[in-house]
């Protein structure tokens, strides 16, 4: 597998094994709890269940690295759109974006790599 769509790979699989077994520590890491069962659920099902599809999808097909590089880059917009209503972000923030922004551009060079191998 191409080392750029594995990093993704990795990245995601990271995230969600985390978030799925200590789903407390997503919201802890902006300063908030999951005070109960379905916020925990919450937190299970889309920062642990879907980066570990996410995960698995790249390394079933790493071709996928364009679709799921495209939905990253969206995430860390989407950080990065959100300052127009709430000011400029927070250190943490910033680096949030920049850290999925750096795992979408690994998974779209990936993707083109992998097309052209």
């Amino acid at each position: 597998m191409n080392p750029l769509i594995a990093t993704g790979a990795a990245a995601y699989a990271g995230l969600g094994l985390v978030s799925f077994l200590k789903p407390g520590v997503v919201p802890a890491i902006i300063g908030s709890t999951a005070p109960n069962a379905d916020s925990r659920t919450e937190i299970r099902a889309v920062y642990g269940g879907l980066p570990l599809a996410f995960a698995a999808t790249l390394a079933a097909s790493p071709a996928s690295g364009t679709a799921i590089g495209v939905a990253t880059a969206g995430m860390a917009a989407g950080r990065a759109g959100s300052a127009l209503f709430e000011g400029r972000p927070s250190a943490k923030m910033a680096g949030f974006v920049l850290l999925e922004a750096a795992v979408a551009g690994a998974l779209l060079l990936g993707a083109r790599q992998a097309r052209s191998a």
